[in-house]
């Protein structure tokens, strides 16, 4: 029999309800509300995020760096430019999806998409310059021309892929817990 101080108890699923000996085992949403394991967490969680973001402020400001004092190799000092922007918008993706987790204990799975797609771009646009400055039968890495072509086949494979699971997942959006979506 619920007693007062455990309103709804009885609509509780059974491992809310207790076990054997009276003993209470916590809900998720209960282990969730301000325990001690819950804050340790969050602060590691929110370190995270911090340390994302000062990683994308120190390799922004590195590549505008070296884009600005650089200007002897402009193909090259513009494709690390590029390339270091592209790596700034993954960390700072990454972030956003750290947060999201925190602020309503959703998993976003679909930023993780994108920042899959950023990447092999990013890996493209690699292998590109590579093949671009390339002399003979190597590029300019050191890789062969055949491998530098297969690389660039297998990142335009995992953008078309990524890309697809983007789209069929375009509706699908997962709710907090508790709640019915955005």
């Amino acid at each position: 029999m619920p007693s007062k101080s455990d309103p709804g108890l009885e609509d509780a699923p059974p491992e809310d309800r207790g076990v054997a000996g009276g003993g209470r085992i916590w809900s998720w949403p209960e282990i969730r509300r301000g325990t001690p394991l819950r804050v340790f967490i969050d602060l590691i969680q929110y370190g995270v995020a911090v340390v994302l973001v000062v990683l994308a402020a120190v390799v922004l400001v590195r590549s505008f760096i070296d884009f600005i004092s650089s200007w002897s190799g402009y193909p090259q000092t513009l494709i690390s430019a590029v390339d270091g922007v592209l790596v700034v918008i993954i960390l700072v993706d990454i972030m956003r999806t750290v947060l999201t987790h925190l602020e309503g204990w959703a998993f976003p799975f679909r930023p993780f998409l994108v920042i899959g797609i950023i990447a092999a771009v990013r890996d493209i646009l690699a292998v590109s310059t590579r093949l671009t400055l390339s002399s003979g039968g190597t590029t300019a890495g050191g890789a062969s021309i055949p491998q530098s072509l297969m690389e660039l086949g297998t990142s335009t494979g995992v953008v078309l892929v990524l890309a697809v699971a983007l789209f069929l997942t375009r509706g699908q959006d997962v709710a907090p817990e508790g709640g019915s979506g955005r």
